[in-house]
């Protein structure tokens, strides 16, 4: 049975002030296990897009920083380009990003990088037997590493159903083309009775695969690179979709990837999922949407499987916020498959296939902490 570490998120006086908690348990988890003085860990998080507003908070990247070093190892903060980035904007976007959400060397104590370099692609390509895969580009800086620390802001995810640790490992940890090959299932469908023709599918594609004949949206195959994140999002009146097939192969991929980069790293992967600012869209996305439950707290564990199921079970039991996408969808009260209720797609259907594939395992244990 894997065992879930978990910092709620209350704080009831000084003594329980989150980050401190949050560093005491970093300190006292396996994480010391994992490495040994003076190598190289990365710390992989995600800047988020620009204008998405739910992204991860510095302080809780710079207590895992401060943790590292504490235990004696040498921390290198990475993420990975995003596939929102057009060719003239590449790394540049992403610096952006970054310095308007306060992840520079003031913050963090170390100047984040791109662990696929700044044209995203510096990678070493992973041979894996998946079902889905025979290989994964994973980013350079990651694959190098002598060990790994993902932290995830978890969120609902259109296409995975979750955002967590999977997903911020095997999406995030892969370089543009890795993240080409997991993506290319996501096609998206556009649904004419559905259209006005206002075009900002069009604008919003980074990539030019949406164009308009005769007032409705044409996709271009050649052009595409699966970002559907960008299409659907920018459609008013949903008529910009993906078919559930599609989204289920791209659940596969992720877990192929996140396998990539756990052979890569030899297993010595540890995984935070941070429960603040839970909302509908993940943080690569060009919009947040208001938190749909309260802040619940940090999880932390090196089996991802386990730590993904324990976030959803956290989700499930939580009361919806009245405003949010969980009342339009009518999942305000405890109950199971909220996220299915939000996204429309089971996000324990990737969990097991995960399990299936050796990354993890459903049976768990919470240990507060």
């Amino acid at each position: 049975m894997s065992v879930v570490n978990f910092v709620g998120a209350r704080e009831r006086c000084n003594s329980s002030n989150l980050i401190k908690r949050f560093g005491e348990a970093l300190k006292r988890s396996e994480l010391r296990d994992m490495f040994s003085p003076g190598e190289l860990i990365a710390v992989k998080f995600e800047v988020g897009e620009r204008e998405n507003l739910n992204h991860i908070r510095p302080l809780l990247v710079k207590a895992v920083v401060d943790a590292v070093y504490s235990l004696g190892g040498q921390p290198l903060l990475v993420d990975t380009l995003s596939m929102g980035s057009k060719a003239s904007e590449v790394g540049s976007r992403w610096l952006e990003a970054a310095a308007l959400h306060g992840f520079d060397v003031t913050s963090l104590g170390r100047k984040p990088m791109l662990a696929d370099g700044y044209t995203g692609e510096e990678d070493l390509l992973i041979p894996l037997e998946g079902e889905e895969l025979g290989g994964v580009e994973v980013a350079r800086a990651v694959a190098e590493s002598q060990a790994l620390i993902v932290i995830s802001h978890v969120t609902a995810h259109p296409f995975a159903g979750l955002s967590g640790a999977l997903v911020s490992c095997g999406v995030g940890c892969s370089s543009s083309k890795g993240k080409e090959r997991i993506h290319a299932p996501l096609r998206p469908i556009f649904i004419e009775d559905r259209c006005d023709g206002c075009g900002q599918c069009v604008i919003h594609c980074p990539h030019g695969a949406v164009q308009v004949e005769g007032g409705w949206p044409r996709l271009e195959e050649k052009a595409c690179r699966g970002c559907a994140y960008y299409c659907t999002a920018s459609c008013p009146t949903g008529a910009v979709v993906v078919d559930r097939d599609s989204a289920r192969r791209f659940q596969k991929r992720t877990v192929d990837a996140a396998w990539a980069v756990d052979i890569a790293l030899q297993g010595k992967v540890f995984y935070v999922n941070i429960l603040m600012d839970v909302s509908p869209y993940p943080d690569c996305y060009p919009l947040s949407d208001v938190p749909f439950i309260s802040d619940q707290g940090i999880l932390m564990s090196f089996d991802p499987v386990a730590l993904d199921f324990a976030s959803i079970q956290l989700i499930d039991e939580a009361f919806g916020i009245r405003g949010s996408i969980a009342e339009e969808c009518e999942a305000l009260s405890p109950s199971e498959e909220k996220l299915f209720k939000i996204t429309g797609m089971k996000p324990q259907d990737m969990l097991l296939y995960a399990e299936r594939m050796g990354l993890g395992s459903a049976d768990f244990e919470t240990c507060w902490m």
